[in-house]
């Protein structure tokens, strides 16, 4: 569970069980597998509960000795672990209630190379879980990490360990499942989401997709674009204009040297609103902010928006652009506001969001605007 909270924090760009050739605690020479990995700032953990943090610490050090050697110069144990807000944060990356009784399990940054866990059961700290409360913990867990039927256990193992690894599932976005004006755009949320959230969705789990409060409301909150248009002192006209004179601009950049240069291609431009475009951008071997003026700020406000997210070279990201004119040139557009979708993956057991649920994330206040689901086999 700690593993799975780690996972879908697609900015660290994380792993689990990730290989280092050489660090096998139990046979010299041979392959081991630190439990969870950054490969965005090079960290390494080892999760343990509270009270081995001296044997995680050895451990996570023993992995950063020999990923040095095998992986590359940058690794080092962790000291930047925080959890999810998916359980209303405060470290928590399991709750289960009922029966009057809660439990959450709590885990947190120890010394460098240290994740450590607790058990918190109805407000108070616990050293260990009474035989009979764990089992039952444990069989709602199974239950929640194995959604589609009951998991086969291994041979030759013994309970509790005995548990084969979850199911991961490419989800899938369909019509229903999202605002109608992003549906020109569901086959790019899929492979985007595929190519950010990979190896991170169970079986049972769910893909929240928000978007910044702004872009959702000016695509489709029309009383709200309404309010906002009066305060600018820009008409429906010359936003319509001005859309226009944009979409020109974006989709005359697969020819323009400095998109190329800048790590940019734009694939596709669509009007979704009056004053937001949908942009198709694949991303490239080198992304810089280069540029001045309009496309200056576009480029700018692409690599600012993907530095913070997982995005890997190649794949192509969906990004929502507000051009924005000056005062004395209501149809030109001289700056971009540039935002691309967030996915947050919703662990099994959660309730999924309904769309048009608005939440703040990293700071910031977003809308869920869809949602993709795991397809039953």
């Amino acid at each position: 569970m700690v593993q799975f909270d780690f996972l879908v924090q697609v900015q660290r760009d994380a792993r689990a069980e990730f290989a280092i050739p050489g660090s096998s605690k139990s046979t010299s020479g041979q392959t081991g597998f630190a439990d969870i990995v950054s490969i965005a700032t090079g960290e390494i953990w080892e999760i343990k509960p509270e009270r081995l943090e001296d044997n995680a610490v050895k451990e996570a050090s023993r992995y950063a000795k020999f990923a040095k050697v095998a992986c590359g110069s940058q690794w080092r144990p962790g000291t930047s672990y925080s959890t999810t807000n998916l359980f209303g944060g405060g470290g928590v990356v399991y709750r289960l209630e009922g029966n009057g009784n809660k439990a959450e399990l709590i885990a947190y940054q120890g010394r460098p190379g240290a994740v450590l866990y607790k058990w918190r059961i109805n407000g108070s700290e616990v050293s260990s879980l009474i035989p009979y409360f764990a089992w039952a913990l444990r069989q709602q867990i199974v239950k929640d990490y194995f959604a589609v039927g009951q998991p086969q256990p291994l041979p030759g193992a013994k309970p509790p360990n005995n548990l084969p690894p979850p199911k991961y599932k490419p989800p899938v976005l369909t019509p229903d499942g999202c605002i109608p004006q992003l549906g020109p755009l569901l086959p790019e949320f899929i492979r985007s989401i595929r190519s950010i959230c990979a190896q991170t969705v169970l079986d049972g789990s769910s893909v929240a997709i928000l978007l910044n409060s702004a872009v959702f409301n000016a695509i489709f909150g029309p009383g709200i674009v309404a309010n906002q248009i009066a305060v600018m002192q820009v008409k429906a006209d010359p936003v319509q204009a001005l859309q226009r004179t944009a979409l020109t601009m974006l989709i005359a950049t697969v020819g323009i040297p400095g998109a190329i240069a800048a790590g940019w291609l734009v694939v596709e431009a669509l009007p979704l609103a009056a004053g937001v475009i949908g942009l198709v951008v694949r991303v490239g071997g080198t992304v810089a902010a280069g540029g001045e003026g309009a496309l200056g700020s576009l480029f700018s406000g692409l690599s600012n928006a993907v530095a913070r997210t997982a995005v890997t070279v190649g794949s192509a990201v969906v990004a929502f652009v507000i051009p924005r004119a000056s005062m004395a040139d209501s149809k030109t557009p001289v700056a971009f506001d540039v935002s691309i979708a967030k996915f947050v993956v919703i662990p099994p057991g959660r309730p999924a969001p309904r769309v048009g649920l608005s939440v703040n994330a990293d700071g910031g206040d977003w809308v869920v605007a869809g949602l993709a689901r795991t397809p039953p086999d």
